[in-house]
């Protein structure tokens, strides 16, 4: 299997608030990739500069940051053949391989705009090399830019930044760079297209956690109804676990857990709340392992959350009570006259 090392750059709306599209507010102008092997060596190039065709004018961030000129685009090919050409280049036995998540998501946003939908692979697996380098060198939630990790890596900087086919040249060199091997295990999947249907939903379980993405639901409590989704269990042997801290939230998009397992002691739980862009939703289920350090940020992030609880409760009863003040005094104004 090869790893597609794939860069985008795009334009986006520079008429101001005059022909924005909403379902397109990033226009792809470049596609940038390299193929590398399993033993990460750069076997092969792709690039290919593209024809707008909602943002025709370069937004002038956009000109800065790439040095692209009106004239180059103009010259440029048409998505719908280029996205095409792109992907056969890729073959058949391929992983895309990005710096960050959104250059699939604009990719395959852009594709839905020209009528290209579902051509990639169900479920996406991809290697987001901006987590692993976080979690190799950060603290696994830092996001670095591609600069900064070359930087770090010192990597010997022989092409400008902010054109894809460097770019993505950038980020192999940071993959062949860092301990790949080690990390490449931690594959990102993508959720542009949720599961629709219980039966392509999503369960993967990684080292030390298992991620598990729910079809769509049209209500919360439908959602948490689901046992799949309500359930705690153990993320290494699939055991219920002792319940310590039961599914709370801090907003309603985002809920937490804790608990034990007799074998494998505590983790952590989390669920993520997706929107869809129709009136649906779906959800991103996390099972962690977790230490003692771990299983009290749980305790305290719940005590932190029951404080500004109390603290609005305290605050609305206090307005509440200005409020009849206010409501006595004038009755009171009133019986005088």
């Amino acid at each position: 299997m090869d790893y597609i090392v794939m860069d985008l750059e795009w334009n986006q709306n520079p008429y101001g608030k005059n022909n924005y599209h909403a379902d397109m507010p990033f226009e792809i102008i470049e596609i940038g990739a390299v193929r590398v092997n399993e033993r990460r060596e750069i076997l092969d190039s792709y690039q290919q500069v593209i024809r707008p065709k909602i943002y025709k004018k370069l937004h002038y961030k956009i000109q800065e940051i790439t040095h692209f000129t009106n004239e180059e685009l103009r010259n440029g090919m048409n998505f719908k053949k280029a996205v095409t050409d792109f992907l056969e280049w890729c073959g058949d036995d391929y992983m895309f391989c990005t710096w960050g998540s959104m250059d699939l998501t604009e990719m395959q946003k852009n594709m839905r705009y020209y009528g290209l939908e579902r051509i990639l692979d169900f479920p996406l697996y991809y290697v987001d090399l901006q987590k692993m380098f976080s979690l190799r060198y950060d603290d696994g939630h830092m996001k670095r830019t591609l600069t900064s990790a070359v930087e770090y890596l010192e990597i010997e900087e022989t092409q400008e930044f902010h054109r894809a086919l460097s770019d993505a040249y950038y980020t192999a060199k940071v993959m062949q760079t860092m301990d790949f091997e080690k990390y490449k295990g931690r594959l990102s999947i993508d959720t542009f297209y949720s599961p629709r249907i219980q039966e392509e939903e999503i369960f993967v379980r990684f080292d030390q956690y298992t991620k598990y993405i729910t079809r769509e639901f049209l209500e919360k409590e439908e959602m948490f109804e689901d046992r799949n989704v309500s359930s705690m269990l153990c993320n290494q042997c699939d055991k219920p676990l002792e319940v310590l801290i039961d599914w709370f939230s801090d907003s309603g998009k985002t809920y937490f857990c804790l608990g034990r397992c007799p074998e494998h002691g505590y983790v952590r739980g989390k669920i993520k709340i997706k929107k869809r862009e129709e009136d649906s939703f779906f959800a991103i289920k996390i099972m962690k392992s977790t230490d003692e350090e771990g299983a009290e940020s749980i305790r305290e992030k719940q005590e932190a959350i029951r404080e500004k609880r109390r603290e609005r409760r305290q605050r609305s009863l206090e307005k509440e009570i200005v409020i009849e003040e206010l409501w006595e005094e004038s009755e009171e104004d009133d019986d005088d006259d």
